[in-house]
């Protein structure tokens, strides 16, 4: 199994590498984060969304809810996606966090993970296509010691396929993305399996309405205090066109369920801009 690991860990690497050097020749199609309203040809596009979430429960073993310490979360995310060319894109997503735990010196601020990785579409038809992504996450800061910070302190090296649909109907319009993955993490919590889900419509032109699932299984227990967990987050969002180029997006988080996890509720914003 750690040959196994090792062996994607360098295979991530490498493809987020050579994906840059990649440049087939460019079609009429993008492949962007969030499909458009309307089909163009941005090459960048920048998302920054700000998160808050607050926990006074957890989930325990057996999934039940449990009172835990107040765990309260602050982060901003700046994802920036550069289109090579219609089917090789390339991410950087850096990060800023608060995180506070109940109790004296729980607290943590700073820089937190930054994703970088590439995605090639290797495949697409009439409405469809499928990609592949990997992403290599490089945490910030990395003090064990601090109580917020377990489990955020380690590499992190992710492997995905995602797949997209996208369907018109008279004037409206929408799209459902699937991914699933499998994260590397060093150190001593488990891998992860990913699976995440977005369904999108446009009942007016400059009007998106997302629902969002996002479900992490835990590849067995980890070492240490890691024990096997599972939770399932999901996000209600809306985001609208101001400008060409230019949306605001307002939305719900919570967990529905999990083990071993917290139960999250809170609120989340954002800015997108493609140019």
């Amino acid at each position: 199994m750690a040959e196994f690991n090792s062996a994607l860990r360098c295979l991530i690497l490498v493809a987020a590498t050579c994906a840059a050097f990649v440049s087939p020749p460019a079609r009429a199609q993008s492949d962007t984060t969030i499909p458009p309203a309307v089909s163009g040809e941005p090459r960048w596009q920048a998302i920054a969304s700000f998160y808050y979430s607050n926990s006074k429960q957890g989930y325990d073993g057996n999934g039940d809810r449990i009172d835990i310490a107040d765990y309260r979360k602050l982060e901003l995310y700046l994802l920036t996606e550069y289109r090579v060319s219609d089917d090789v894109t390339l991410v950087l997503t850096p990060s800023l966090r608060e995180v506070s735990v109940e109790g004296p010196d729980n607290d943590s601020s700073g820089l937190g993970y930054t994703d970088v990785g590439a995605r090639y579409r290797f495949a697409e038809g009439d409405g469809w296509s499928l990609a592949a992504q990997g992403t290599v996450r490089i945490p910030g800061d990395t003090r064990p010691d601090v109580l917020a910070q377990i489990g955020s302190t380690d590499a992190e090296y992710d492997a995905r396929l995602r797949g997209i649909y996208g369907f018109a109907s008279g004037s409206d319009s929408g799209f459902v993305d699937i991914q699933g993955a499998y994260r590397l993490r060093d150190g001593d919590p488990p891998n992860e399996f990913h699976l995440d889900v977005t369904a999108g419509y446009r009942p007016v032109e400059t009007l998106l309405v997302m629902a969002q699932s996002f479900n992490t299984f835990s590849d067995g227990d980890g070492r240490g205090i890691f024990n096997r967990y599972r939770y399932h987050n999901a996000q209600l969002s809306a985001v609208y066109d101001v400008a060409p180029g230019l949306s605001l997006q307002a939305g719900w988080l919570g967990t529905l369920g999990g083990e071993n996890a917290l139960r999250e509720r809170g609120a989340f914003g954002g800015v997108w801009i493609s140019f």
